[in-house]
């Protein structure tokens, strides 16, 4: 009867073992982005007044719009890497001591976003109040753009109004991205008209022609994913940074989970946790024999690239959480067209046999 008593006793802890061993995070509602709904409409008339407008800045990172991205080499340097983007660009992304992301066509600064500190974003100031950015900006429920005998106006919701600005500078464009939680400025990306035209990342109306998307090749799709997958792995560890955390691990055994989870999602036409082919997060890691103590799951759809959908996710409560989450230690980034999956873990040794190199 003892010895009967003993194996209850042991299968038990056991059982609580492998049980807390594996701790899942309770899921959240997947976050679809603005471009869920979202398309240029065409207008046969439109009676503007074409805004008020702010002085363009004469300091800070914005002065490079418009210039040879020679001055960039200049000022900084090489960059770290040049990432593919989706729009005629390349990114620029710096990302040693200081972070910044500069798009450049044609050897010509296009556009330029950061969420550093020490990175100087004249007039403004990352970590600025949100009520100061009011004060110190000229609202506008709508914007617009012109270009030629073309004319574009964008309009911003009630949610853009709180999240992410649109300021209109004498040949300049700024999108201000405010963190809703703590009523902060987070993040800034200026950039030229036409990028602004190309992006539509607000409702849309126009007067004239639609600028169209450049085609991607397979190759340069490819290219995209990757590289809007390294981008968000850089994202989420400057913004956790901001907050005092320590960076975490990328490995690339999550990444491949990610990325299998995205391309799924876009496969079968589905937005969930779970997927029907592949089950719940849990099944997905175990079946890449995936060690860990602890994990969670951010995905999104329907954002234009990296930046807007980590920003869409710091502005989710339950997204922001596990982005936040000070117990994770390793990560995975997917990206597959507009699909994006980010997968955290808590280990407490990471498997020498992991590719860590990725970080």
């Amino acid at each position: 009867m003892k010895a009967l008593f003993r194996i209850l006793i042991v299968a038990t802890l056991l059982g609580m073992i492998y049980y807390y061993s594996f701790i899942e995070q309770p899921e959240h509602e997947p976050l679809e982005g603005p471009n869920t709904v979202q398309q240029a409409i065409p207008s046969e008339h439109y009676e503007n007044d074409f805004n008020e407008t702010l002085s363009r800045p004469t300091e800070g990172v914005s002065v490079f719009i418009g210039k040879s991205s020679e001055l960039l080499i200049k000022n900084y340097g090489e960059p770290l890497r040049i990432d593919q983007s989706g729009y005629g660009y390349n990114w620029w992304v710096y990302n040693e001591g200081t972070f910044m992301m500069f798009g450049v066509e044609d050897d010509i600064v296009t556009q330029v976003y950061t969420n550093d500190r020490l990175v100087e974003v004249s007039p403004y100031e990352i970590g600025q109040k949100a009520e100061d950015v009011y004060r110190m900006t000229i609202l506008e429920g709508e914007v617009t753009v012109e270009m030629d005998d073309n004319l574009y106006m964008f309009t911003m919701n009630q949610e853009d109004t709180k999240t992410r600005l649109l300021a209109k500078f004498d040949g300049l464009y700024a999108q201000l991205y405010i963190d809703s939680e703590l009523g902060k400025l987070v993040g800034v990306r200026y950039m030229d008209g036409k990028t602004l035209v190309m992006q539509q990342p607000y409702e849309m109306q126009y007067v004239g022609e639609l600028i169209e998307q450049p085609v991607l090749s397979s190759y340069s799709q490819l290219a995209l994913h990757e590289a809007t997958a390294q981008q968000l792995f850089d994202l989420a560890n400057r913004f956790r940074q901001q907050h005092s955390l320590k960076p975490l691990l990328r490995l690339q055994s999550l990444d491949e989970a990610a990325m299998a989870h995205s391309e799924d999602m876009f496969l079968q036409n589905y937005v969930s946790h779970e997927s029907p082919t592949l089950g719940t997060l849990t099944d997905r890691l175990n079946e890449k024999e995936i060690t860990y103590e602890e994990s969670g799951e951010n995905i999104a759809t329907s954002y234009y690239d990296a930046i807007e959908a980590v920003h869409g996710w710091i502005n989710s409560s339950d997204h922001r959480t596990v982005l936040l989450d000070e117990k994770f230690t390793s990560v995975g980034s997917g990206v597959y067209y507009d699909y994006y999956t980010q997968i955290f873990i808590k280990q407490e040794q990471i498997d020498p046999f992991e590719d860590s190199s990725l970080q």
